[in-house]
């Protein structure tokens, strides 16, 4: 009874915690957070144009994911889409954090 009772709790759990993730507040938020990286990126690395035009061309996206998360037709997606583009910008904010780690110190003495 108490088995059964505790995978139905957890089921939905995992039901609520995904249906927060595919939300499109939820997706607008971490949108946001990408672009403010990108446009922190863009300042911290260095001035190499092939990794600076993929910082703006992420910056570009987010605008224009922002920009069509806030349609009505956004709600209609279908998860399985929205919960892809979630992994998307989940990977885009790695890879954002990875490049920004691996920027050079801006001097060279320590502070």
């Amino acid at each position: 009874m108490f088995g059964w009772l505790t995978r139905k709790w957890r089921a939905m759990c995992a039901a609520r915690r995904a249906a927060k993730e595919q939300n499109p507040g939820g997706l607008l938020r971490l949108a946001d957070e990408v672009r403010a990286l990108a446009d922190m990126a863009g300042r911290v690395c260095p001035l190499e144009r092939r990794l600076q035009a993929r910082i703006a061309a992420v910056n570009e996206e987010m605008l224009r994911l922002t920009a069509l998360a806030q349609t009505p037709e956004f709600r209609h997606l279908d998860p399985g889409k929205r919960q892809q583009l979630r992994r998307g910008l989940v990977q885009s904010r790695e890879q954002l954090l990875r490049a920004m780690g691996q920027a050079p110190a801006p001097t060279r003495l320590l502070q």
